[in-house]
């Protein structure tokens, strides 16, 4: 889509309108989740803030804007189904504006990350406000939007933060009712483009608290200094963008599986090791509360109102029993949804006779690491670890083994979690339950987990 003059210009004005009305509106929020003095952004004078830093702020978007960048950044943004290729080359575009704004300013390392957060989520603000009024929507109606972030509380900014909200069908149904009520149309297309209009809002407010924070910025006082001229922007091809840091890129994937209420998941300590950042599929950020390398497991937290799967009570791994093993084998290669495999506990010990494995059939692939090893009650009994190096065997005997794979007992699970302090209720295994509903259970609380480094 080309944009005009006038339409650009339109849409440029409700930027500055929803960064004005968010810093004015959250900043007492935004000292709750990041780390900012409250009282300082209490004391802000928003008005000298942004006549004086505004175009520093707006830096990389600017760049972005005049290359025509911008257009397809929002576009992968928004998109579930960004090709890697396309984030990959985008890197290199979003790079090249922060290092221009870089130069020009003499930005830290954590500004440049800030500035390239503005950049992004500035050109999701543009772009999805102008299809809005594209498709009629009156701006009327669109300022409804930026009026709805003085109703948000700290709870609906923190689900904005984390993008727990993607998930989180209760959350995004109270919003819709409440864009309705402040005047957006009760349609689909028109609904989803504003809650990401308020997100991107929200992150760029939240990018901006920190940015003046690590500055050590006196805004009581900034209309009274003068900001470094805006570079002049490169001319450059248009290319798509990532909301990840330019820095970072995933490495590896593995799967997790929520173990508590409070967003306590279970993973390998092998999936996030060395990773500078752990989300999950929709880019939620995960926090690493512990990793123990010596039994490969390690708790996560993020929000979210997924029930957890339930520890088998009493008894481990029974020889012979049936099992159902869920993941994401591959990174998603294989399907972009969770892959099921079943197949039957085969030895209560792994290599070397360590009683704190045990064998089974069902087959796994790299990525299931840190998966959920369920019985027929749906129970969790085992976390998967490892296949058997078949080629490694097959240079020692002469033969391939089929399906020799490995999963963390349930004793080492308990005793690390009960370590941990962590709310699980486990529960005997009485019931059976149908394959079809085992897997479902199974997919409900079962994620993708991504490592950035």
């Amino acid at each position: 889509m080309t944009f005009g003059r006038m339409r650009a210009w339109t849409a440029g004005a409700l930027l500055s309108t929803a960064l004005s009305t968010i810093l004015a509106s959250i900043s007492p929020a935004m000292a709750q989740v990041s780390p900012v003095d409250e009282d300082l952004v209490k004391d802000w004078d928003l008005d000298s803030v942004m006549a004086t830093l505004q175009p520093e702020f707006y830096c990389v978007f600017d760049v972005l804007s005049q290359s025509g960048a911008f257009q397809d950044i929002a576009a992968v943004w928004v998109a579930p189904d960004a090709e890697q290729g396309d984030i990959d080359s985008a890197d290199a575009v979003l790079s090249d504006a922060v290092k221009e704004c870089a130069d020009s300013y003499d930005w830290s390392d954590d500004v440049k990350d800030f500035g390239a957060t503005v950049g992004i989520h500035g050109s999701v603000v543009q772009v999805l406000t102008e299809e809005m009024l594209t498709a009629g929507v009156e701006e009327e109606q669109l300022q409804g939007v930026f009026d709805m972030l003085t109703d948000m509380d700290d709870a609906d900014t923190q689900a904005f933060v984390d993008a727990s909200w993607v998930e989180d069908y209760a959350f995004k149904k109270k919003m819709y009712r409440a864009l309705v009520r402040f005047g957006l149309p009760n349609e689909d297309a028109a609904l989803e483009n504003s809650m990401l209009v308020l997100e991107s809002s929200v992150m760029t407010a939240d990018a901006i608290v920190k940015w003046l924070d690590v500055k050590d910025v006196d805004v009581s006082s900034a209309a009274a200094g003068t900001p470094p001229s805006p570079p002049a922007s490169k001319s450059s091809k248009s290319a798509t963008a990532t909301p990840r840091p330019p820095k970072m890129e995933i490495t590896a994937t593995g799967t997790g599986w929520y173990v508590a209420p409070g967003g306590y998941l279970v993973t390998n300590a092998h999936v996030v090791e060395d990773c500078k950042m752990v989300t999950l599929k929709s880019g939620a950020e995960l926090q690493i509360l512990n990793v123990q390398p010596d039994e490969d497991l390690a708790l996560l937290k993020g929000v979210t109102e997924v029930a957890p799967l339930v520890l088998r009570d009493g008894r481990s791994a029974r020889l012979a029993e049936d099992v159902l093993i869920a993941g994401y084998p591959l990174g998603g290669i294989l399907s972009s949804g969770i892959n099921v495999t079943v197949g039957t506990v085969s030895a209560l010990a792994g290599m070397g006779d360590d009683e704190r494995r045990f064998q089974f059939t069902a087959p796994v692939q790299p990525g299931n690491s840190g998966g959920p090893v369920l019985d027929t009650s749906g129970h969790v009994i085992g976390v998967v670890v490892s296949k058997l190096n078949a080629m490694n065997i097959q240079d020692q005997i002469g033969d391939i083994p089929q399906n020799v794979n490995f999963g963390i007992a349930l004793p080492s699970l308990i005793k690390f979690l009960n370590g941990n302090d962590v709310p699980y209720a486990p529960q005997a295994s009485s019931t059976h339950i149908d394959k079809v509903d085992l897997a479902e259970l199974a997919r409900e609380s079962t994620v993708l987990l991504q490592c950035y480094q």
